[in-house]
């Protein structure tokens, strides 16, 4: 690695589920390992617990299931740190092994050397699901890396421009139509193009689908994270975007750039 290059080590297991090595640190984005999950079906490599294996911090984005999944949570390997979003602490104490921290939009936290910073997200809350924001994460080392989670556009993200190197971004859902409150691949590449990420990897796409469907219907499973690089080739030809499927890993070489003051939390 040249001398101002910053790597970062990506798995994409899998829907939302990203292993992440930035400076030795070991980060899990919302766990899903399952093969199913209620009428949904897995596709892809089967996720394997152990290469979550030394994870220091696990983010959770939101308390959907396919987003917080306690079955999943439990299998990481070791203690480590869970990053929430305010109000789904207590919930997530009674699952984890490691210690909790709530955030909000604005606050932050420092594990292992990496700053783990909240910064907004626009997505709907289920019914009786826990009654907590969903929020995107910025993750601070020698790079940096924005993990989306779930969100629709909002003016908000436009607070991130010029903080993010690599960009995790949702391009579809779990079924055979967008619905509200989430990213499509025209509207993740006009993200990546105001956030000015030099690389981006599509995600939330290709894993949970309704059972059977893709026999007679698989396009929303197939092609959003393509269809994603064609419109980011567009609006923001300068990004190194890389369309992973689940379970396929890479590693990119960032250029460290200078920080300028931020807004991007609030």
């Amino acid at each position: 690695m040249s001398e101002g290059l910053g790597r970062v080590g990506l798995l994409f297991v899998g829907h939302a589920t990203v292993r992440l090595d930035i400076d030795g640190v070991r980060v899990v984005t919302d766990p899903l390992l399952r093969t199913a999950l209620g009428p949904l079906q897995r596709h892809g490599a089967r996720p394997d617990p152990a290469t979550l294996d030394g994870a220091s911090v696990v983010l959770i984005s939101h308390g959907h299931p396919d987003h917080l999944d306690p079955w999943s949570l439990r299998r990481i390997p070791g203690s480590p740190v869970v990053v929430v979003p305010r109000g789904l602490g207590r919930a997530v104490a009674r699952i984890a092994r490691g210690t909790v921290v709530e955030l909000g939009v604005g606050g932050s936290v420092r594990v292992a050397g990496l700053e783990v910073l909240a910064v907004p997200a626009r997505h709907w809350i289920a019914p009786g699901a826990p009654r907590a924001q969903p929020i995107g994460y910025l993750v601070r080392g020698t790079t940096s890396v924005y993990f989306a989670g779930d969100t629709g556009r909002t003016p908000r993200l436009a607070a991130l421009a010029g903080l993010v190197d690599l960009a995790l971004l949702p391009v579809w859902t779990w079924g055979p139509h967008l619905g509200p409150g989430h990213l499509g691949p025209r509207a993740a590449a006009e993200v990546l193009r105001e956030t000015g990420a030099s690389a981006a990897v599509p995600i939330h796409w290709g894993t949970l689908y309704p059972r059977r469907l893709h026999h007679v219907w698989d396009r929303p499973l197939r092609e959003p994270g393509d269809r994603f690089a064609v419109h980011a080739a567009a609006v923001a030809p300068g990004a190194d975007v890389r369309v992973l499927r689940p379970g396929e890993e890479t590693a990119f070489d960032l250029v460290m750039r200078p920080r300028p003051r931020s807004e991007a939390a609030q």
